[in-house]
């Protein structure tokens, strides 16, 4: 129990630290994508902007979301730019829709558009509860996690190495659900009390009760 509440700790200063770096780099100018650095790690939240068109006939699905009580999917839209590559665009949340069968109506800006946003790694994966789709035979396509490179087999063009998590109300953003960006450490901090708090509370009864058996012997 104390391990695991110094391991509390520890991810409560990991979040710090995520959260400070994340303030202070989304508030940075925005960069057009030939100046940013070459390490992820140093790309990582960093603001960017460029002109691209979306890709309106290829979307994903990233499957198995909740958001505010409702069940539904993150939307990803690949943005297709001068150059030979094209950006995945995290886009936003979309309800479930009638049901799973019938998949949600993406309505996606045409022609040239300017993309502002947030550039991250690729969502880690959760619990899979399914194996990540095979097909392409309907679109948008239904994913149990982001693999850029499974991604770039399905479009049979290049993505670049990270996601554009899009801004708030730009043009093609549905609702805005990026918890990465507002990370909350008070919780680790109040599981690491608690294991504390146990810990203490056993060794009090443990003392308790030897000595209560010392008691006993001596009487």
């Amino acid at each position: 129990m104390v391990s695991l509440g110094f391991w509390q700790l520890n991810r409560a200063e990991y979040k710090d630290t995520l959260q400070q770096k994340i303030e202070q780099r989304k508030n940075l100018s925005a960069l057009s994508m030939d100046e940013l650095p070459e390490s992820k790690d140093d790309r990582r939240y960093l603001p960017v902007s460029f002109s691209g068109e979306y890709d309106v006939q290829h979307s994903f699905l990233l499957d198995n979301i909740t958001f505010k009580g409702r069940v539904g999917y993150h939307v990803f839209t690949p943005v297709k730019l001068p150059s030979s590559k094209a950006v995945l665009i995290y886009r936003g949340f979309v309800n479930i829709g009638e049901s799973r069968q019938k998949l949600p109506d993406l309505k996606t800006p045409e022609g040239k558009v300017l993309i502002h946003g947030l550039l991250d790694l690729p969502p880690s994966r959760a619990v899979q509860l399914a194996e990540n789709s095979q097909q392409t035979d309907r679109w948008p396509v239904v994913l149990q996690y982001i693999d850029l490179d499974r991604i770039s087999q399905f479009l049979g063009y290049p993505l670049y190495d990270m996601v554009l998590l899009l801004d708030q109300d730009s043009t093609g953003s549905f609702e805005y659900d990026i918890p990465v960006l507002n990370l909350n450490a008070s919780k680790n901090n109040g599981y690491a009390f608690q294991w504390f708090a146990m810990t203490t509370a056993l060794l009090i009864i443990f003392f308790v009760v030897n000595t209560k058996k010392d008691d006993l012997k001596n009487e």
